[in-house]
């Protein structure tokens, strides 16, 4: 009896936790660092070198507090 309640245990937390990182990997969220927002409201870019280093590469600067891959136009529109 014991072994089998151990075993329900742990298919139950097998199966919660890699539901979890099924839902994690959905999550693809652009979010830009602060001074980049700030630059971008005086209609500017950010010109901290790496905000412009992370650019070149495709993504946000993780430094100045960014996430993700930058945000296309067709993106931005959804």
């Amino acid at each position: 009896m014991k072994k089998s309640t151990q075993s329900f245990i742990a298919i139950a937390v097998l199966a919660l936790a890699s539901a979890g990182f099924a839902f994690a990997a959905d999550k693809a969220e652009s979010k830009p660092g602060k001074c980049c927002v700030a630059a971008a409201k005086d209609g500017k870019s950010c010109a901290h070198a790496c905000c412009v280093a992370a650019n070149k590469e495709g993504n946000n600067c993780t430094k100045c507090g960014g996430a993700g891959k930058l945000a296309t136009k067709a993106e931005a529109k959804k």
